[in-house]
């Protein structure tokens, strides 16, 4: 999706110690401009791939879309409370908050 990136590492994912699993890394840095992360974004939403992590070049905030959703991890409290209270019409209506 992205063929500019380049391999950053691989973690060991395993439950079970009969079975090796690996989940590859791969890091792209792209300019930002309106509209230039659409098809990623949408590919994720129609559940074609996964585990994907948008941040900024110093790595301050972390976006996690998934197929249902997304999670946003912000580096303060105060930034996270900002955002919750700009976009309400985010946030699930189920009591937990999930």
């Amino acid at each position: 999706m992205q063929p500019a990136a380049t391999y950053w590492t691989s973690l060991c994912i395993d439950d079970e110690p009969d079975w090796t699993s690996w989940m590859h890394l791969y890091v792209n840095e792209t300019p930002w401009a309106v509209g230039c992360l659409d098809p990623l974004l949408r590919h994720i939403a129609d559940d074609e791939i996964g585990n994907v992590l948008i941040t900024d070049v110093a790595v301050r905030w972390l976006y996690h879309p998934y197929d249902g959703g997304m999670d946003i991890i912000l580096p303060t409290t105060a930034e996270r409370d900002a955002l919750r209270s700009r976009h309400r019409d985010w946030l699930s209506t189920h009591p937990s908050g999930l």
